[in-house]
């Protein structure tokens, strides 16, 4: 439907934009890390958006200690998963 966003797409987005370069040793091809957002977004809680200010109340509500946490454990899992065992050769 368009008009509307998962906004914790981003989330999961920057968190692996983020600690992928720092693992080397881990695949990160756009195949894998579609592989490790999808892995993520599937264990978090959908947060739907249609304006700006769904936007910016979803940034209030993500700047809780928890909520970063619960975004980075799930990134971080799927980096282990995905990365032990990718869907390419």
């Amino acid at each position: 439907m368009q008009g509307l966003k998962n906004i914790m797409e981003d989330d999961v987005e920057y968190q692996l934009n983020k600690l992928l370069p720092t693992m080397p040793e881990i695949c990160s091809c756009n195949a894998c890390r579609l592989d490790m957002a999808t892995y993520a977004l599937n264990r978090l809680k959908p947060n739907y958006v249609r304006t700006d200010t769904g936007e910016l109340f979803h940034k209030v509500n993500t700047a809780s200690a928890q909520a970063k946490t619960e975004i980075l454990t799930a990134v971080l899992k799927a980096i282990d998963t995905i990365g032990a065992h990718p869907n390419h050769d």
